[in-house]
């Protein structure tokens, strides 16, 4: 390979496979196909815009509505993300109100200025359009905005094309018989001359389609396209019926104004003779085509994923346009996108090649050069069975093949949409479709538990260890805590059923009173607005029945609003704030201690404490002698994380904590352990390095036993050590019944 050869290794794969022989004659027809319909298009953008006042340069709007199309199609082409044929020209839904713009300009001037001034100032203020909207679509590129469009619903996209599908339809009569398909034309269509007309292109249409949905792999379209362009000739040939007397009874496109491909770049004095001051007044109208050609694009672009079964990188398709758009404004031309209906054309004749595009571009050069009389030989049969065609399969796939593959809330979504599109326009129904997306998930959404999982405090307690009456006292009365762990976005339709089973916990009269509510937010994304109302109503039933509730995990974001709403305030003690779930936990369980007077103030000596496992006070005695009296202050440390293991201790009074020592210097609590509690008693049977650090809340009293000590119990008091072997089993038992429960009632 020479070095020439293998600076572009992937231009020069992608030329290879555009001209491949595969495909070749799909992506050659398609892309004339996509071109003439493009050009009947154009004409009639050019028709609506230069009326009136500019009826005169028709012509030279037809030039510019070419030169626009072109250029557009060709850039989007080569710089698109997709190879599978994505045309992109004047966009449909901007023409009203550039036709409107130009209008209100012309109005704006004086009624004996030159035509020449109207006609810059149109030019400029079309052409600004496009620079504008380009601009704008190539910052949206560049900050990668297009993911956006993901958040839009799958059936939203769905009706979506099948509102296109209409239209494409409706457009399919339009091209045939020159007639609107409405209820009001109804008569007029089924008049025999009409019915003539519109009638072999809808069985075209249909036996296509039956045909490419039958047989998909074979080039149904492309191959059904010069058939039925040949057998129209032939039969002209048959009838004796003349080109003239073809275009006179409406047969073939056309007539077209003469020199209909007259185009010349925005000049310095095209600049000058604008009236810059009416064009201002429109920056609005500017304003409102940006936005509609980006959401067209990013709907097309997203449409054409679920056809063409491939990813398209949104944001590279909104540089795509930016680019073109900028080169059609400098040259005067119109703003344009991606347009779904000539995308899919291509796409569903089977082309899937930039060829496609490339070759629509090809097709307005050719019409901006020559001029339109050539496209005057397309029959209207044909041309109109295509898009009758592409419409069927747009509304067969959403309004028959969705019926089995959508839920029916979803197929309900594409069918008001539809119904939407065929009544206003594009847009408005894709409007009317998320407004009842909207409304439809925030009724699903409501339906969601916001609680993911419901503790009480007697099958789920914090991760302090206390003594045996206090654990007894807790499971007792551990019914009092009731524990909503909350999950999601809680707005107003969540937060109302949250309120709800508040109330039902309340009211149950097969369980105790409630005195506690701990309300846990680790897996709470944000809140409504509208939740701090359903706040304040729960301040007001915690005030009335006396229950005190705890807000755990609380972020900062959601902290701050509750504090905005006035419900986090300083004098107000219905709701306490705490860093996680444990710590809630605990501070509940220690009031419920205190209201029992059985909190660690009240904790015995650990002599009378061993008795309640030691039957003999003499051994009980015996044991005192091997252990080791210890009195540390608070924050201090016992032993840190890694230490050898040296056995266990009794912690008599005061409070200690197990804390992991992370690798980024910070330290996590995971245990916490009051007076009348065994700690560090693995260390006992194993020699690993101790797990964890045990530092000193307050100022505690601790009993130390030795492995060596515990060695010699071995040997002088062994009917002692089988004894506290006992003890040590039935604790490790204990702690292991209670979260095995807590475990349970987890998966439940």
């Amino acid at each position: 390979m020479t070095l020439e050869s293998s600076k572009f290794p992937n231009l020069q794969r992608a030329i290879a496979a555009e001209l491949s022989p595969e495909g070749l004659f799909s992506s050659l027809v398609a892309g004339v196909v996509v071109g003439a319909i493009g050009v009947t298009m154009c004409i009639s953008y050019a028709a609506l815009i230069f009326s009136e006042h500019l009826a005169e340069f028709l012509t030279a709007g037809i030039g510019i509505a070419f030169f626009s199309a072109g250029i557009i199609c060709a850039i989007v082409a080569v710089l698109s993300s997709s190879p599978a044929g994505m045309i992109a020209i004047p966009l449909p839904a901007a023409v009203p109100i550039l036709a409107l713009m130009v209008a209100e300009i012309g109005d704006r001037l004086p009624e004996d200025a030159p035509p020449d001034i109207l006609f810059s100032s149109a030019i400029v203020a079309i052409g600004l359009t496009a620079l504008i909207t380009g601009v704008f679509l190539l910052i949206l590129g560049l900050l990668k905005a297009g993911e956006l469009i993901r958040f839009i619903p799958y059936p939203v996209v769905g009706g979506f094309l099948a509102g296109v599908g209409w239209l494409l339809f409706e457009g399919g009569f339009a091209v045939t018989t020159g007639e609107e398909l409405n209820w009001a034309q109804l008569p007029v269509l089924l008049a025999p001359d009409l019915l003539l007309r519109w009638l072999p292109a809808l069985a075209f249409a249909v036996a296509l389609l039956l045909l490419s949905r039958r047989y998909p792999k074979f080039p149904v379209l492309p191959v059904g396209f010069v058939v039925a362009l040949v057998s129209f000739y032939l039969i002209l040939a048959f009838t004796d019926t003349s080109l003239a007397a073809a275009t006179d009874g409406g047969w073939l496109l056309g007539p077209f104004p003469e020199g209909g491909g007259s185009w010349r770049p925005v000049g310095l004095e095209t600049l000058k003779r604008a009236n810059w001051s009416a064009i201002g007044d429109r920056l609005g109208d500017m304003g409102a085509i940006t936005i509609i050609t980006t959401l067209e694009l990013l709907l097309t672009a997203s449409s054409m994923e679920l056809i063409t079964n491939r990813d398209i990188d949104l944001n590279r398709e909104l540089r795509a346009a930016g680019v073109a758009n900028l080169l059609s404004g400098l040259g005067g031309g119109l703003v344009g996108s991606h347009v779904t209906s000539l995308s899919v054309l291509a796409t569903k004749m089977g082309a899937s090649r930039r060829l496609v595009a490339l070759s629509a571009a090809a097709v307005f050069a050719v019409m901006l050069a020559v001029g339109i009389s050539v496209l005057s030989l397309f029959p209207r049969v044909v041309l109109g069975g295509f898009l009758l065609l592409l419409g069927l399969s747009f509304l067969v796939e959403w309004l028959y093949d969705a019926w089995f593959e959508l839920p029916k809330s979803d197929y309900f979504l594409v069918i008001v949409i539809l119904l939407a599109i065929a009544t206003f326009e594009l847009l408005e129904g894709v409007a009317v479709g998320l407004v009842v997306a909207i409304v439809l998930f925030v009724i699903n959404y409501s339906r969601i538990d916001v609680t993911k999982h419901t503790f009480s405090g007697a099958n789920r307690k914090s991760y302090v260890q206390r003594s045996r009456d206090q654990e007894l006292l807790l499971q007792e009365r551990g019914e009092k805590i009731y524990i909503l762990e909350l999950q999601g976005f809680i707005f107003f339709g969540t937060a109302n059923k949250l309120l709800k089973q508040v109330r039902e916990r309340l009211g149950a009269e097969d369980q105790p009173p409630l005195r506690f509510l701990v309300l846990d937010f680790r897996l709470v994304n944000g809140l409504d607005s509208s939740v701090v109302v359903s706040f304040a109503k729960l301040r007001q039933i915690a005030q009335k029945e006396n229950l005190a509730i705890a807000l755990t995990n609380l972020q900062p974001a959601v902290e701050s609003q509750l504090k905005q709403g006035e419900i986090l305030e300083s004098e107000d003690s219905t709701f306490r704030v705490f860093a996680d779930l444990d710590r809630g936990l605990e501070w509940c369980e220690d009031r419920l201690l205190e209201e029992s007077k059985l909190d660690d103030s009240g904790v015995s000596p650990l002599p009378e404490q061993l008795r309640r496992f030691i039957a003999e006070p003499r051994d009980v005695e015996t044991l005192m002698g091997y252990f080791q009296y210890l009195e540390i202050a608070a924050g201090e440390t016992l032993f840190r994380q890694g230490d050898p293991s040296d056995g266990l201790y009794f912690l008599e009074s005061g409070r200690v904590s197990v804390v992991f020592e992370l690798e980024d210097g910070s330290e996590k609590r995971v245990q916490t352990y009051t007076g009348g509690t065994i700690l560090g008693e693995m260390g006992l049977y194993q020699n690993a390095p101790r797990s964890a650090s045990v530092i000193a809340e307050e100022n505690s009293d601790l009993y130390h036993l030795s492995t060596v000590a515990f060695e010699k119990i071995e040997t002088e008091q062994p009917q002692l050590a089988q004894e506290f072997h006992k003890a040590i089993v039935r604790l490790l038992s204990a702690r292991l019944k209670q979260r095995s429960a807590e475990l349970q009632h987890l998966l439940q």
